[in-house]
């Protein structure tokens, strides 16, 4: 919940708990680095005898495979031996190297900690760059670092690759004002009121915006007393439900900050009616939007039929071409037979009959009536294995078209849920600001 009376979060707070984190440990120097370096350079350089042990024993082993290996089962076992010793001492050594990287990568830290604790934020940064994991945690010392420099813009550019926060962007806010940025800093505060979503930097944020004044600022923002009226209003709601005394106060701050010489209660009732408008207009649109949806549900149930109606004049010319390939490979089978059966008589009447060739032509004259006979007595199972593809289409058409007709009220609903869901949340609003008007001005 925010309400004002909260203890408020001011900016130098804020950078104490973002950026200004406490620089801990003990004091680190270079030598402290450079001495891990070394020992990791001593593990690189011990790391090379047992990889070329492993290469060569790799090399050796590799000949004793195939016929050079014949009778060579010990030696092959001693080679193997061998090999996982120095896979061993390999994997040991590796270990250690990246225990010792991770020293070498916390010492850059603590160096860095130090020089920063010691007011040398250049070298700091020099240390900080250095670490390889570029955490927020580190992009946040990096920024810190650059900020005590003035260097406001290179703080900005680091905070920007940090995780998109309110806290964060306050800290974008104070750069801009120590650099004389104000209509940045005035952009910032606003992208962090717009929407306020009830974190505590908001309200920092809505402190400083009202008191960061500045000569440019209605040439800048022309509509700001709007835009922060707005905001307040947003807060208003926000607290509607949990704290009605602060949404009160808040939307009589609105009020104020647009009323100028007006009437406060004439601006409120305009700003009651911009919400009725607003309500109306929802109600409007969801009433076209009715007719659209009924507009849409029948193109969706004759783009159904249509595909229906395709699908279905697809399975009929499937039906046709399948008659005409079942004649087709009837009177091929045909002549499959007759050509069997002069092959038959062709072998029977040779001067010198072969019994292997006549009982292989009889055997072709059967599988050929065979064929024939299934043909014949197959004809609807035929028509059915050639046209199933369009039939599944023309079934599947069918569903969707009867699934389209039995769900109308479910699609027109689904359609208009949207612009339903706005009018709810358009009348709801209305009634928060009409209950506000009358707590304030009744």
């Amino acid at each position: 919940m925010i309400t004002m009376n909260l203890k408020r979060v001011f900016l130098g707070v804020l950078t104490a708990a973002v950026l200004l984190v406490p620089v801990t440990g003990w004091a680190a120097d270079e030598t402290d680095v450079a001495n891990l370096e070394k020992q990791l350079i001593q593990k690189e350089t011990a790391l090379l005898e047992p990889e070329m042990k492993l290469d060569t024993l790799i090399v050796e082993r590799a000949k004793l495979d195939g016929v050079g290996g014949w009778f060579q089962g010990s030696k092959k076992k001693e080679i193997e031996r061998q090999m996982a010793e120095q896979q061993a001492l390999i994997d040991q050594i590796s270990g250690e190297m990246a225990s010792l990287q991770k020293q070498v990568q916390d010492k850059v830290y603590e160096v860095a900690q130090t020089y920063e604790k010691k007011g040398e934020f250049k070298k700091a940064i020099e240390y900080y760059l250095k670490i390889e994991r570029q955490d927020d945690r580190i992009r946040a010392r990096i920024a810190f670092c650059f900020k005590s420099l003035k260097d406001y813009e290179s703080a900005i550019q680091w905070i920007l690759k940090m995780a998109r926060t309110d806290a964060n962007s306050l800290e974008i806010v104070d750069c801009y004002k120590l650099d004389g940025r104000m209509k940045e800093a005035i952009y910032w505060l606003f992208q962090i009121l717009e929407p306020i979503d009830g974190n505590p930097a908001e309200l920092t944020a809505l402190d400083l915006i009202e008191k960061y004044t500045y000569a440019g600022l209605p040439n800048d923002y022309p509509d700001f007393a709007r835009r922060l009226s707005d905001v307040y209003i947003a807060k208003a709601v926000y607290n509607y439900k949990s704290d009605f005394g602060q949404a009160r106060a808040d939307y009589q701050k609105a009020i104020s900050l647009i009323a100028g010489s007006e009437d406060p209660k004439a601006v409120s009732m305009k700003v009651l009616d911009r919400y009725h408008n607003d309500y109306m207009g929802a109600v409007d649109i969801l009433d076209q939007q009715k007719e659209a949806a009924e507009r849409y549900y029948e193109n969706m149930l004759r783009e159904a039929k249509q595909n229906y109606d395709d699908a279905e004049y697809r399975f009929r010319r499937a039906q046709r071409e399948a008659e005409d390939e079942y004649r087709r490979a009837v009177d091929h089978a045909r002549r499959e037979v007759m050509r069997a059966e002069q092959e038959l008589k062709q072998a029977e009447s040779a001067a010198s009959p072969s019994a292997q060739l006549i009982d292989q032509a009889r055997r072709q004259v059967k599988e050929a009536r065979d064929r024939e006979m299934y043909l014949m007595h197959n004809h609807q199972r035929f028509i059915d294995d050639f046209v199933r593809p369009a039939r599944r289409e023309m079934d599947q058409a069918m569903d969707h078209y009867n699934d389209v007709v039995a769900s109308r009220t479910r699609i027109i609903e689904d359609y208009i849920a949207p612009y339903k869901a706005k009018v709810e949340a358009a009348k709801r609003a209305y009634e928060m600001m009409r209950s506000l008007h009358e707590a304030v001005f009744n």
